[in-house]
């Protein structure tokens, strides 16, 4: 492994986004709202949201929440427990109403080395930004965007962290203990998300992260960070005054004032987070009597409540893919054909309507070789098996049928040992077999729900 560092940050006790004052600092700070001489617009890119981040976190919440807010509302007559804006509603609670992730891969040293690979910093964390999307699907991205206009190129991520399940109030809230658990934390946040950056990192920088260091299983919070951030730029102003002596002096002043206060202030952190420590510990105990209380008085409401919400999801997600069928079908007939798949141009640098779609479901098993599980898979005597490709020209634009693996054991099988059963009729997961199963599911609501009525009556 090299020694390119690898960091997340995510906001945390100070820096935790708990009021809209403090979401709006967020939204000034990351898309540059204040003016300053380092400033400069092209080196801000947007990847998710709009100029406009305090709109686009309001717009997750009525996008999540506006369904079971009325929902709630229905159950409650009462004026004073019904609630009219659920953005406003959380508020006023003194909770993490929004969380920031930062995510920079290599220090100011190394990026002073390679300021040629600056660009290539994009794809890393656009492909860092999916693939977080896809193992944290409860993280609700509302916007990121990468700065290259500091020493180090990174990037700030927001969203809204959306929990299920709760017994009591909403269905569905905003909870940031429940999405961001150590689990989730750990296993996600530092070791896949970072060996995926890794990946990406070294196809496009040409060079190693470091491996995670031992007995730490999170990095610093965004304020340590930012801290950090701030104490490094004091360090470079400090180099470059070079004029009277006075004026050395009143810098050097300054920097020892202001390197004092951070001082202070992560030891205010430090303090808090151990003072968070001891207070989980006996919340933890708390929710798992709670829970254990819960499960007793669960009833057949709430399960066919759940289930008739997972079914609105299933609809939703069927219907956000039907317009991607023709490339569904075009990536499948070129299996089933053993076709070579022309991504793109790579001259141009350009990657064509498929290529686009591919690059969001490509799995990486080796440099150079990928295959799409989540896309498309085949039920043969071997069991479940999904296409191997190999990048044949090394550029990422132009696939070429490998192998077959098994979705589950991940033993491969040679392309004559098993292409006679690649056929239409073999598929599995298709868009045409998941909306029979959406219609199978209405038919058994509206029969258990007529069971309901003729039991009421």
């Amino acid at each position: 492994m090299g020694n390119v560092s690898y960091s997340a940050h995510i906001s945390n006790g100070k820096s935790a986004i708990t009021s809209k004052s403090k979401l709006l600092g967020v939204a000034k700070h990351n898309l540059r709202k204040y003016k300053s001489p380092e400033y400069s617009s092209d080196n801000i890119l947007l990847l998710r949201g709009t100029e406009d981040l305090y709109q686009d976190v309001k717009n997750v919440y009525h996008q999540e929440f506006d369904e079971v807010v009325q929902q709630y509302n229905q159950k409650h007559k009462r004026a004073d427990r019904r609630i009219e804006d659920y953005f406003e509603h959380v508020a006023n609670l003194e909770q993490d109403m929004a969380v920031e992730i930062i995510f920079q891969c290599g220090d100011k040293k190394f990026w002073e080395e390679h300021m040629d690979k600056k660009e290539k910093m994009y794809n890393v964390y656009a492909y860092l930004l999916s693939t977080m999307e896809r193992l944290l699907p409860n993280f609700k991205v509302a916007n990121a965007v990468i700065h290259f206009d500091e020493a180090s190129p990174h990037m700030h991520v927001v969203g809204v962290p959306v929990w299920e399940g709760a017994k009591k109030g909403l269905s569905k809230k905003v909870s940031k203990r429940n999405v961001f658990t150590p689990e989730s934390l750990s296993v996600i946040l530092q070791d896949k998300l970072r060996e995926e950056a890794g990946s990406c990192f070294r196809f496009n920088v040409k060079e190693e992260l470091a491996e995670k260091k031992q007995g730490r299983n999170h990095d610093l919070s965004v304020m340590e960070y930012k801290v950090a951030k701030e104490t490094e730029r004091l360090e470079e102003l400090q180099r470059e005054v070079v004029d009277t002596d006075n004026e050395l002096f009143a810098s050097k002043l300054a920097y020892r004032q202001v390197q004092r206060e951070n001082e202070d202030e992560l030891r205010e952190i430090k303090q808090e987070i151990s003072e968070k420590q001891s207070e989980n510990l006996k919340l933890d105990y708390v929710i798992s009597y709670k829970r254990d209380k819960l499960k007793e008085y669960d009833d057949e409401i709430s399960k066919w409540e759940q289930f008739k919400n997972t079914l609105i999801m299933l609809k939703e997600y069927i219907s956000a893919y039907l317009p991607l069928s023709p490339l569904i079908e075009e990536f499948a007939n070129c299996v089933e054909h053993k076709k070579d798949i022309e991504a793109g141009n790579s001259f141009r640098g350009l990657l064509n309507a498929l290529g686009q779609f591919l690059r969001a479901f490509k799995e990486l098993i080796v440099d150079g070789v990928c295959w799409f599980p989540r896309l498309m898979r085949w039920e043969t005597s071997k069991g479940e098996v999904a296409p191997v490709f190999s990048d044949y020209k090394n550029e990422g634009y132009d696939y070429r049928l490998k192998a077959y693996m098994n979705v589950v054991t991940k033993e491969k099988y040679s392309i004559d040992s098993i292409q006679e059963e690649i056929k239409p009729e073999n598929r599995i997961g298709t868009l045409e077999q998941l909306e029979q199963g959406i219609v199978a599911a209405e038919e058994m609501v509206q029969e258990v729900e007529r069971t309901r009525v003729r039991g009421r009556e």
